[in-house]
């Protein structure tokens, strides 16, 4: 029995006879196919993604539905349809495995008098992204950004005021400012009558 669990819960109706596993190794594609009948369990490294051929039958009432409550084709799809682009949990029972992995859309046709889904999924494992870049500069790891929140200043919860200070509040002597802003002037003074404004 095949399961995604993520804000809904969606099981296959009928379990797949195989499935596919596919992975990258030296630059080539690989794939293994394990018969689900024979319960074989996984060994080597995990695989890129998950895929499979299903099957959705149009008949309510067959004897190999292997779920209570399944409602038909349509409403499975549409299920699939809030599953998409969500990351969910795959389980599959027979191997005694589960994934995180990332639904997409599924491909397949409506065929047969009981209008049976003959699908396929490939379903790609969900890995989260580390946020350390290489760089060939002194930092071997950095990270991409680093981000800092600003935070209000707290208020004063004391009841105590600050002390006022007296006199000028300026850094410069009032003395030193009255001879820059002379020079200021004669220079704008002189750069009018340049101009002749």
């Amino acid at each position: 029995m095949i399961r995604l669990q993520g804000k809904y819960r969606l099981t296959f109706p009928v379990t797949p006879g195989e499935i596919q596993l596919n992975g990258y190794g030296n630059d080539t594609e690989s794939t293994t196919t394990i018969d689900l009948l024979t319960h074989n369990r996984i060994s080597g490294r995990r695989p890129k993604s998950i895929s499979f051929e299903f099957f959705l039958p149009g008949n309510l009432e067959a004897d190999f539905i292997e779920v209570e409550g399944y409602q038909g084709p349509r409403a499975w799809l549409d299920g699939l349809d809030r599953l998409t682009g969500a990351e969910v949990l795959i389980t599959i029972d027979e191997l005694n495995l589960a994934w995180n992995v990332l639904v997409g859309p599924c491909d397949g046709k409506f065929s047969g008098k009981n209008v049976d889904y003959h699908g396929s999924i490939e379903l790609p494992l969900y890995v989260k992204d580390e946020f350390v870049t290489w760089s060939n500069q002194t930092q071997l790891l950095s990270p991409e950004k680093v981000i800092a929140k600003q935070q209000k200043a707290r208020p004063n919860t004391t009841g105590k005021t600050a002390k006022k200070k007296s006199g000028s509040q300026s850094l410069i002597d009032p003395a030193m400012q009255k001879i820059q802003r002379d020079r200021i002037d004669r220079k704008l003074a002189s750069l009018n009558r340049a101009i002749g404004t």
